[in-house]
């Protein structure tokens, strides 16, 4: 992809970091299950190029082209949602809520509410009762 002509400079540089995250963002996606301590830079990385997608639709530019390939890729992250919520950790998805207050049109940061949680620890046998 690359930026489309008649844009002016500001538009012209926005469109410049569009393409830089979503490149880093697709990586990210195809590295699902293999990012490790890294794997909640996918979601920040979700969220610059919803940024950059916002700023241009507010400077009256069309990324469809973009716009195509992010839904995609968000196709792929809701498909493999359980993975991503492994490696990030059930827990810390709240805790990242807390931190960086998403919106709730910002679906990623929510992944861990459709992805049941982590089972319970088994109780001891002598506390059948609770069971």
């Amino acid at each position: 992809m690359e930026v489309p002509e008649g844009l002016d400079e500001e538009a012209r540089e926005e469109y410049k970091y569009l393409l830089e995250v979503l490149e880093d963002y697709r990586r990210y996606v195809k590295d699902i299950g293999r990012l490790g301590l890294a794997a909640p830079n996918l979601l920040y990385y979700r969220d610059e190029v919803q940024e950059s997608l916002d700023e241009l639709r507010i400077r009256g530019v069309d990324p469809r082209e973009v716009w195509v390939e992010v839904v995609a890729l968000d196709n792929a992250v809701r498909a493999r949602a359980s993975e991503i919520v492994a490696e990030i950790g059930h827990a810390n998805f709240k805790q990242y809520q807390i931190i960086n207050s998403p919106p709730p049109s910002h679906w990623w940061w929510f992944l861990n509410r459709v992805v049941p949680g982590p089972a319970g620890p088994e109780r001891p046998t002598w506390q059948f009762w609770k069971r």
